[in-house]
């Protein structure tokens, strides 16, 4: 009996001395601000968003600059007789520049659509920025909830050990059942087997973060932080307004959109001709008969005449506007998709946020309550060894169910920020 109270007392000072929320001492644990700048610094896919965007910006002093000049030279009337240089009047050698310019605005237009072009790209840079931020919080968020289960089953497994311990010496001394020591046994082997289940999880989750952190997939990870805070509620005067003026998505499209009202302009503008201006200069030899030949000098000014405006010009007048009023219902599209998205991540976040504060503020307290009961009715024999173990398996799942609530609710959280545009919240964890 002796032996039978050690071991009763060893597991009850194991059981106090774990709280609800214990935080291992001396354990480094990965950064979320570390890991999100290192994904925005090496992730291949934010890389080929910045490239577009400069190569986008390339296109502007194109799109302003005027047409290459054309220089032309020549040989006029040389005589195929002779070939000679001095025998006939009208022989010389021609050097021009001609240059086009076209109808005041066309180019101003050009360069605008150019620049709106490029203030879409940098925009869907910042959109994919967004995006590698949430997918890093999400992947941590994610990693976080699997190393906190990993912990609960792993400090099972030292109880159950101090459990099947208990259930030998009671049996030996006649006080206990067999059948207590066979299902202590039983549900030791259950953990290792869920042991197995949240390694190989933490193994795919850790292969998804690497991923989008341009590391090898079996690169190591540390324990994530365990706590987490649960902020505040976001609150918006208007999140529709702020999305419209917030989101990099929607910006993009806005431009896109004034890029194609200026291109409509554009069209408009090609009823007008274009100029052509041209300048010569023909350098003739004196004749063999002493006949001195004097230089020329030749301007031109070319322009084209738009005649099939109705099937060319008008045409195309008409295929910018569709485009331009197709691109205003896809912006229409897009704009409900996102605040659909919006109101379903608010519900998400709305419910893990209820799940969390019930679990901490109610359930966790009762479960530990329970717990502390059944230890008490066990010391005295009012409870059996099954209960003992049913409460504090209890505990203990809906600890780990905690964490997954506070776990989704910051995935969803993230979720929003992207949504919104980022930069609602500051994460240091």
């Amino acid at each position: 009996m002796k032996r039978y109270f050690s071991y009763f007392t060893m597991v009850a000072v194991f059981l106090v001395s774990i709280p609800v929320f214990s935080q291992e001492v001396g354990q480094r644990a990965e950064i979320l601000s570390d890991l999100i700048q290192e994904a925005l610094e090496n992730n291949p896919g934010l890389e080929a968003a910045v490239l577009r965007a400069q190569s986008a910006e390339k296109v502007i002093s194109q799109a302003g600059a005027l047409p290459d000049p054309q220089l032309n030279l020549g040989l006029l009337n040389l005589p195929v007789n002779s070939f000679a240089f001095d025998q006939e009047p009208m022989t010389g050698k021609l050097i021009g520049i001609m240059q086009k310019f076209p109808f005041p605005g066309k180019q101003g237009l050009a360069k605008e659509m150019a620049e709106f072009e490029a203030t879409a790209v940098q925009y869907q840079q910042k959109e994919v920025q967004n995006q590698i931020v949430q997918m890093v919080k999400s992947a941590y968020y994610n990693l976080y909830a699997i190393d906190r289960a990993l912990e609960t089953v792993q400090k099972n497994q030292v109880l159950m050990e101090q459990f099947i311990r208990i259930a030998e010496t009671k049996y030996s001394t006649g006080t206990g059942l067999q059948q207590d020591v066979l299902r202590a046994q039983v549900e030791f082997s259950k953990l290792e087997d869920d042991v197995i289940m949240w390694q190989q999880k933490r193994r795919a989750a850790t292969a998804r973060l690497n991923a989008i952190l341009n590391r090898s997939v079996d690169s190591p990870f540390d324990k994530t932080a365990r706590d987490l805070v649960l902020p505040g509620s976001q609150v918006l005067d208007s999140p529709t307004v702020a999305i419209e003026q917030q989101r990099p998505l929607l910006l993009a499209w806005k431009e896109r959109i004034q890029k194609a009202e200026s291109s409509v302009k554009l069209a408009r503008r090609d009823y007008w001709p274009n100029f052509t201006v041209g300048a010569s200069y023909r350098q003739r030899d004196n004749l063999s008969n002493g006949a001195v030949m004097h230089d020329f000098f030749s301007a031109t000014l070319s322009i084209n005449i738009p005649l099939f405006f109705k099937r060319k010009q008008g045409a195309k007048v008409a295929e910018k506007e569709l485009a331009f009023s197709a691109l205003n219902s896809q912006y229409k599209n897009v704009y409900i998709g996102v605040l659909s998205n919006l109101e379903s991540t608010e519900a998400e976040m709305e419910r893990n946020r209820k799940r969390v504060e019930l679990y901490k503020g109610g359930i966790l307290i009762q479960a530990q309550q329970s717990l502390e009961s059944a230890q008490a009715g066990y010391q005295v024999g009012k409870v059996d060894f099954l209960t003992l173990i049913s409460n504090w398996m209890m505990l203990q799942n809906y600890e780990t169910q905690y964490f997954f609530a506070m776990s989704e609710f910051h995935k969803a959280l993230a979720n929003y920020e992207r949504i919104m545009g980022g930069g609602l919240t500051n994460d240091s964890k």
